[in-house]
């Protein structure tokens, strides 16, 4: 694959068109796999590497690992742990720790992209804003997106003076909520959109069409985050992508990627568990016509 590198928004970031996610890194991605797949990921052009939250042990694999230079690291900050249990909180001293931390664990000097993961009502816009621009003035980080954000969310972080330059939402065939807010918005606000899960959790392959494999995400600890979207609508939109790459001579997998790479966001995020799941990824440069494209968008219209 001849992996594209797009410009985030108006901001001075470019990131690759696939982004390399460590949701299963620390529980069945072994530190082993992790390198292998850093290092067939960089070898096809590959720079971006998005951890999951903050409590996510994937920090501490990142920081065992060996990443080319040109690898940006996307870390997420907001929810706090503790005897209540798992919380959002971007207050300044949730912020400050939680960078910190980050640093340590993945051994780095700096975080690419520091991520708010939600959105607070219960703090005070400025508290947040002045937390960013510590760790903005210091080095430790370099840019700031927010994810699980509506359209006037954003809006209101830019307005608050928060330096924005990219979203992270969901957005595949699967999940087109994004379209309807999230991207006019983006566009209007001139920061980047990056997409999550955009094999629609694992589903868009086709890997669950027959049942949960037992060496499936759905088959372990990611089990409710799948079968969530597991749903009579899921299983119509792969009747429609199965029956569109059989007729094209591809793959269920093919037809996902190719349509969410034509959609206009900088990044789309795959999180694969082996080398031979990331090469099937990479390898993958099918392009949709546009008579396909439309009869997918009418299957997949939310």
């Amino acid at each position: 694959m001849n992996m594209r590198i797009n410009r985030v928004g108006t901001s001075g970031l470019e990131v690759s068109e696939l982004g390399l996610g460590t949701f299963e890194w620390g529980h069945r991605v072994s530190a082993e796999t992790a390198q292998e797949l850093v290092d067939a990921y960089a070898e096809a052009g590959g720079t971006v590497l998005e951890l999951p939250s903050f409590a996510s042990p994937a920090a501490e694999v990142v920081g065992s690992l060996s990443l080319p230079s040109e690898i940006a690291l996307i870390a997420r900050v907001g929810v706090d742990v503790d005897t209540r249990g798992a919380r959002l909180s971007l207050g300044r001293r949730t912020i400050l720790t939680q960078v910190e931390s980050l640093l340590r664990r993945t051994g780095r000097d700096r975080l690419d992209v520091l991520v708010l993961e939600g959105f607070d009502a219960q703090v005070p816009l400025a508290e947040t804003a002045s937390a960013l621009d510590t760790v903005l003035r210091s080095g430790a980080v370099v840019h700031v997106a927010a994810a699980h954000h509506t359209g006037w969310q954003l809006a209101v972080l830019r307005a608050a003076g928060i330096p924005l330059v990219a979203a992270l939402s969901e957005l595949s065939l699967l999940d087109r909520r994004a379209e309807s807010e999230v991207l006019p918005a983006a566009e209007y606000l001139g920061i980047g959109v990056i997409a999550g899960s955009a094999l629609g959790r694992g589903i868009l392959p086709g890997r669950y069409a027959t049942g949960v494999p037992r060496d499936s995400r759905a088959a372990g600890a990611g089990r409710e985050w799948v079968t969530e979207k597991l749903t009579a609508e899921s299983e119509q939109v792969m009747a429609g992508v199965t029956k569109a790459a059989a007729g094209l001579g591809v793959s269920p997998l093919d037809v996902a990627l190719a349509w969410n790479r034509a959609l206009p966001v900088a990044c789309s995020l795959v999180g694969p568990r082996s080398v031979a799941q990331l090469r099937e990824i990479l390898d993958s440069e099918f392009v949709l016509e546009p008579e396909i494209r439309d009869a997918l968008d009418q299957i997949s219209d939310p």
